[in-house]
């Protein structure tokens, strides 16, 4: 099937040859039909990187009359990398004719969107949930002339704690359809659909995403310490990548391409810190292969399109195995074979094969190249490179004759030493004393072990509490939007005055640890791991279990930290006093105390103001 067959106007057909493309993805073919016949509610099932921008935004600019004025179609992203990605390929998609489109999203200053939505006038905004609600709540966005509404990667949004926003903002917009695309369908986004959808119209492509002719999966052990050597000696060995390196957080990326820059392996990173002319700068860089290898997160790599990808590196398997799916699904793309390697540590081992049964292929176990091997490769490739320099010499003038004179008395055997001096020695120094870092199956002998309960959740104390106005739901927004972690992998929380304790999945384990890197206004996080988990979420071990926790107790929160007998006698450093009727709000907000939890507490709390991330 080609673009032309699709219904597409001609303007948008102009664009769209303009941009190199001839037939459209699957998403694409089955979707812009369906929204181009009929003004329906329409909900499609696609993962990262099938083409879901141009199944709706097509769509959008032949149904929206541009000279009327007002915001006639809202899009609600999860990340400000990919509201921004939609912009731009919204105004791609519309070169041949006047569109009016606009991305507001957090993390720059909301004042110089403020003045370009009102200078602009746009038909179309792009922008994620907690912008738009903070541009909603100054009476800046409007949508009486609103049509259409659309939820892209509905299920990144949820997990990152933005759903409330993304269903009152769709709540408020009156007369609108809704076109929603998400890659799973978990329970609020099932109860939005019956909620606020018309009799949608449904399109699942969610099985032919990955295919093992098109990706080779691979991955090599090592211990943690040795990932960045591993990663080097592959990069040696095998050559000419070009590829994305994924890290889990952005503290991790901002690491690894300094280290990798150190090691003489020019990178470049993409995270939530950069500016964003320096995150348009880098990518400009790499889509141009001026820069080869691009470290980032999975929330940073939101938006980033580049079908000739050689290799997706995994620094670590990401937080779930559906990013994963993700992740290794940008290479291998427009008929090109690709390489998705895994350098994982002992711990993760187990997961390997879970992953093989979403991807439905084989991940192969290899070992990293052997040391001679590497140094062989390297050797030829400065050779060939050597000889290619001679065939191309056409310099020759009075710094050639210099030179020639300089070195006309050495012997042949002393400027051949010399040449092998400058070409080889520093790349081969790093490798006479290198030893094979690949490790066995299991895990190695005397590696240490972190106690986790049954549920296999490893747990934490924080420094952020209620006076920092981080009750369970708002330290849910904040681990979601700093580490990627998922919401559903995120689980009982009790949240003091001063600090908080938090149940976290204990794979993420090191991402946790790393968020005390990160501020929260003008406070410092600290973080670490608190004792074993008992019975009781206190962790001391009280002779009563507490029996609310995430879903809120009834009978207090009798452990604490150091777990005493009765109340809340513990707490941090240890009360006598009695805090017996509970600490009773946790997540799900019970009978009495803190009732508030997520949303507004009822009796006895605020309600928390919700940090825009």
């Amino acid at each position: 099937m080609l673009f032309t067959e699709l219904g597409l106007k001609e303007s948008s057909l102009k664009a769209i040859q303009k941009m190199g493309f001839e037939s459209p993805s699957e998403i694409q073919a089955q979707a812009i039909p369906v929204l181009l016949k009929d003004d329906v509610d329409f909900i499609g099932q696609a993962q990262t990187g099938t083409g879901k921008t141009a199944a709706f935004a097509l769509p959008l600019l032949q149904k929206i009359d541009f000279k009327a004025p007002g915001i006639q179609a809202l899009i609600l992203a999860p990340t400000r990398e990919l509201a921004n990605q939609i912009n731009e390929e919204i105004q791609k998609l519309s070169s041949f004719e006047p569109v009016k489109s606009m991305a507001v999203y957090g993390g720059t200053p909301i004042g110089g969107q403020i003045r370009d939505l009102k200078a602009k006038r746009p038909s179309i905004v792009a922008g994620t949930p907690g912008r738009v609600m903070d541009l909603i709540e100054r009476g800046v966005l409007t949508f009486e002339k609103t049509k259409f509404v659309v939820l892209d990667e509905a299920d990144e949004m949820l997990d990152m704690g933005f759903f409330d926003d993304v269903t009152e903002i769709v709540s408020a917009i009156e007369s609108k359809k809704i076109w929603m695309f998400s890659a799973t369908m978990p329970g609020p986004i099932l109860n939005l659909i019956n909620d606020q959808f018309n009799d949608p119209v449904i399109v699942k492509v969610t099985k032919k995403i990955l295919t093992s002719d098109a990706i080779d999966q691979q991955f090599v052990v090592v211990r943690y310490e040795n990932q960045v050597e591993a990663l080097c000696r592959m990069l040696d060995f095998v050559g000419n990548i070009y590829g994305i390196i994924f890290t889990k957080t952005k503290i991790g990326a901002k690491e690894l391409t300094d280290e990798l820059n150190s090691r003489g392996y020019p990178t470049d990173a993409l995270h939530g810190d950069m500016s964003q002319e320096s995150r348009d700068m880098t990518m400009k860089k790499f889509k141009e292969k001026k820069l080869n290898l691009l470290v980032c997160t999975d929330v940073a790599a939101r938006g980033i399109d580049v079908t000739d990808l050689t290799h997706v590196i995994n620094f670590s398997l990401p937080q779930d195995n559906e990013a994963y799916v993700h992740r290794i699904g940008r290479t291998g793309r427009g008929g090109s074979k690709g390489v998705a390697l895994s350098i994982i540590g002992p711990s993760e081992q187990s997961r390997i094969m879970q992953i093989e049964r979403i991807t439905k292929a084989k991940i192969e176990r290899i070992t990293l190249p052997d040391v001679n091997d590497i140094r062989k490769k390297l050797i030829a490739k400065s050779m060939t490179n050597f000889s290619d320099l001679i065939s191309k010499f056409s310099a020759e003038g009075e710094s050639f004759d210099m030179f020639k004179e300089k070195f006309k008395d050495l012997s042949n055997d002393d400027l051949l030493k010399g040449v092998y001096s400058y070409l080889f020695e520093t790349t081969l120094k790093r490798y006479q004393k290198s030893i094979d870092i690949d490790l066995a199956a299991r895990p190695a002998r005397g590696e240490a072990t972190r106690s986790v309960n049954a549920q296999g959740m490893q747990r934490f104390f924080i420094n952020l509490g209620q006076m920092d106005g981080m009750g369970p739901g708002e330290l849910i927004k904040f681990v979601a939007s700093a580490t990627g972690i998922s919401g559903r992998e995120i689980g009982r929380i009790d949240s003091k005055e001063k600090f908080a304790f938090i149940e976290v999945d204990a794979k993420h384990t090191d991402t946790m640890l790393a968020l005390k890197a990160e501020s929260v206004g003008n406070r410092r996080v600290s973080i670490e791991l608190a004792s074993a988990p008992a019975r009781d979420f206190g962790g001391g071990g009280s002779r009563g279990p507490s029996r609310g926790g995430y879903q809120g107790n009834r009978g207090g929160d009798r452990g604490g930290y150091q777990g005493n007998r009765g109340g809340d006698r513990g707490g941090f450093g240890g009360n006598r006093g009695a805090d017996r009727g509970g600490d009773r709000g946790g997540f799900g907000a019970s009978r009495g105390g803190d009732r508030g939890g997520f949303g507004a507490s009822r009796e006895g709390g605020e309600r928390s103001s919700r940090p825009r991330y």
